[in-house]
């Protein structure tokens, strides 16, 4: 179990920043994380409209059609879908940033303009909320890097993404951060229905949520037993597949149906890395999933 540091503290920010920006629908369910403290809530607060593009995230207006070209070049696997970076500072940012904290997030748009400026607003809040909650005071302290060896806090993330059908689009995170201890890793996921541009939680993908959280949870505690510990359940095995709606926040929709990310140390040791699962849409029918999202 890891200490209640830095590094610690700011990925229960990201997580509560991830849950609290999430789409919102008229049934609630059980949630046991802790309330934001109120600088953050202040800091991760959405804009009342989307944010303007402006050089720090790299993306400009392109009324030329020269974004097709730059989906074939950015390697992008489906038409439309275009590759952005939030990067602060800006490699020509003036010297007195020092080079203490680097922030440099890729994430996509993928054609729809609702969905693109719902992922540029939460990866914009990560980034915020990272540089309201650093400590530039440790710096100097022992087993932090020098000044020239680069920036003492980082903030990194990549992305890939799914497409379960052609009604729907999934984005997965890695987002890296670096405080002055070891580096944490959060895996965060994003869910959009193409048609409305709705971005979705448990309960738009579910009719019956609870019940969803319990075919997770038994699915994946027997993939993670088998593939750790012979069969048999650990108690950080048990405490991470329990059905909570924490444990299983962060989900790929596939096109067989989803894959359930667990976030590093939650189901195994932090040297296992994070662990995923893939579950066959089939195995989830009880909970009544939204078919037509994996166009069934």
């Amino acid at each position: 179990m890891r200490s209640l540091s830095m590094p610690r503290v700011f990925c229960c920010l990201l997580a509560a920043l991830f849950f609290w920006m999430s789409a919102t629908t008229a049934r609630a369910l059980p949630v046991t994380f802790d309330v934001l403290s109120g600088a953050l809530a202040a800091a991760s607060l959405p804009p009342t409209s989307p944010p303007a593009d402006t050089p720090t995230d790299g993306i400009s207006d392109d009324p030329t059609g020269k974004e097709a070209a730059a989906a074939e070049i950015s390697g992008s696997r489906r038409p439309g879908v275009i590759d952005h970076l939030l990067q602060r500072p800006l490699p020509d940012a003036p010297a007195e940033h020092g080079g203490k904290a680097e922030i440099s997030i890729n994430y996509p748009s993928v054609g729809n303009n609702d969905i693109d400026a719902d992922i540029r607003q939460w990866v914009t809040g990560i980034a915020d909320a990272f540089e309201a909650h650093l400590d530039i005071s440790v710096f100097g302290l022992p087993g932090l890097r020098d000044d020239d060896a680069g920036p003492a806090f980082e903030l990194l993330g990549s992305y890939s993404v799914s497409w379960p059908s052609s009604a729907a689009v999934s984005i997965t995170f890695e987002i890296w951060n670096y405080t002055g201890g070891a580096g944490n890793l959060d895996i965060m996921t994003l869910n959009y229905s193409l048609i409305t541009g709705q971005r979705l939680g448990l309960v738009d993908l579910f009719e019956a949520p609870e019940t969803a959280l319990n075919l997770m949870s038994a699915w994946s505690r027997q993939e993670l037993a088998r593939r750790f510990s012979g069969g048999h359940l650990t108690q950080a095995l048990k405490d991470g597949t329990a059905p909570l709606v924490e444990n299983f926040s962060s989900l790929t929709l596939t096109p067989e149906g989803i894959r359930i990310n667990f976030q590093p140390y939650q189901v195994a040791p932090g040297a296992a890395g994070a662990q995923k699962v893939d579950m066959p849409l089939e195995e989830l029918l009880q909970a009544r999933p939204l078919l037509a999202l994996w166009n069934r």
